[in-house]
């Protein structure tokens, strides 16, 4: 019995024949001169797809160096280029020398408002030879020589995977150049279709950027202020035809803004990192111990979510504590406490400090609560500052 040939069968013959017959799959630009505009432009934008979904900027390298000697590029500046590292060739360079070669007119009234394509490659590869000149030369490794690899930056990737989400937009645009009479810009749902696509807010901003230039070009138009050269572009299109593909460009627009605008509403605010408590009391100036009356201050670290620190100046004698402000908690700052009650954070001056010291290590919190009281002193508001004098000697919740 034949055996039958299953569709990923002959989808996987098809491109080994693909890949290993001699014949040019490349667009081919014979005739352009007898193009009208669409056909230019449509053509165009098609060869650009196809070289950037079929190479890497590496790949496509080759047709730069090509191109340059047709163009009149000296050996010197050539062997420049070739020095550079591969990755510099980028994808657009490589595709707009291919098309250039295939015979495409590098210059159009009717396209890219009548700009000369060959000067833009021009610059692209005086950029390349500038940047490529600071590139650091291959490793060496015990004798044998290693290249660098430079892998594509996270931008390119996520351009690259940006611009394959927008086939479905690219099949709407050609169908208003084949029939702009007929076209509807509300029969693409847009929004929908990158959503399909799982398209996030640095998809949806590489998308809406990239026909940004578009849209403000049709605009232009539209108002009536557009050049000769782009008057000239469209000059066989309605301005019904214009109106209908600039509202699906607002469209491609807006769908992109409002997931960009989705993915910052949705997004988690980010977890405040907690920072290590010997850290944040690393500045505090305080007194370790002090002979003289047998005191050791405690951890400053215990002062951190305190309701209430008791601390003694050994210079001044003055006995103080810090209480909390309402729905708060001590913490430290620098070298201050701070959240402290500026009317219940007070100290007073110990005239026997030896003897009142003892009676306080030897005080609960119940006696502690009127502790301060009981000493006939003037009351001192607390500011928050300690100092190498400062011993601390309580800290509770």
């Amino acid at each position: 019995m034949a055996k039958v040939a299953t569709k990923k069968t002959v989808a996987k013959k098809t491109a080994v024949a693909r890949s290993t017959t001699k014949r040019d799959h490349s667009p081919d630009w014979a005739g352009c001169e007898t193009w009208d505009t669409d056909k230019f432009y449509n053509h165009f934008h098609n060869s650009m797809k196809y070289y950037n979904l079929e190479y890497s900027g590496k790949d496509m390298k080759p047709q730069v160096i090509k191109w340059m000697g047709t163009a009149d590029y000296d050996k010197e500046t050539i062997a420049a280029f070739k020095k550079t590292k591969d990755w510099r060739s980028n994808t657009t360079m490589g595709a707009l020398a291919s098309c250039l070669l295939k015979g495409m007119q590098a210059q159009r009234a009717d396209f890219n408002n009548g700009k000369d394509s060959t000067e833009w490659l021009r610059n692209a590869i005086a950029n390349a030879i500038k940047e490529g000149s600071k590139d650091v030369e291959d490793v060496v490794v015990e004798g044998v020589s290693k290249p660098v690899v430079m892998q594509p930056s996270i931008q390119d990737r996520l351009r690259e995977t940006a611009l394959r989400m927008t086939e479905e937009i690219e099949d709407a645009i050609e169908s208003w150049n084949a029939n702009p009479e007929n076209f509807d810009p509300k029969a693409f749902k847009v929004l929908n279709l990158l959503k399909g696509k799982d398209a996030k807010a640095a998809h949806a901003r590489t998308i809406r950027d990239f026909y940004k230039r578009n849209l403000e070009e049709l605009e232009e138009l539209a108002s009536g202020n557009a050049d000769e050269q782009l008057r000239e572009g469209y000059k066989h299109r309605s301005k019904k035809q214009i109106l209908a593909l600039i509202a699906f460009y607002k469209e491609v627009d807006s769908a992109c803004t409002m997931l960009m605008q989705e993915a910052k509403v949705n997004r988690a605010p980010r977890a405040k990192k907690a920072q290590p408590k010997e850290k944040i009391v690393a500045k505090l100036k305080y007194m370790k111990t002090f002979e003289t009356l047998k005191l050791v201050s405690i951890n400053p670290q215990d002062i951190i979510g305190s309701k209430e620190v008791w601390v003694y100046n050994t210079k001044s004698r003055k006995l103080g504590k810090y209480v909390a402000s309402a729905y708060q908690e001590l913490n430290v700052k620098g070298a201050s406490i701070i959240n402290f009650s500026e009317t219940d954070s007070i100290c007073k001056t110990l005239r026997k400090p030896e003897e009142k010291l003892k009676e306080f290590k030897a005080a609960g919190k119940v006696a502690l609560r009127k502790f301060l009281e009981d000493i006939n002193a003037t009351d001192t508001k607390m500011n928050g500052r300690l100092n190498e004098e400062t011993i601390i000697l309580k800290a509770t919740s």
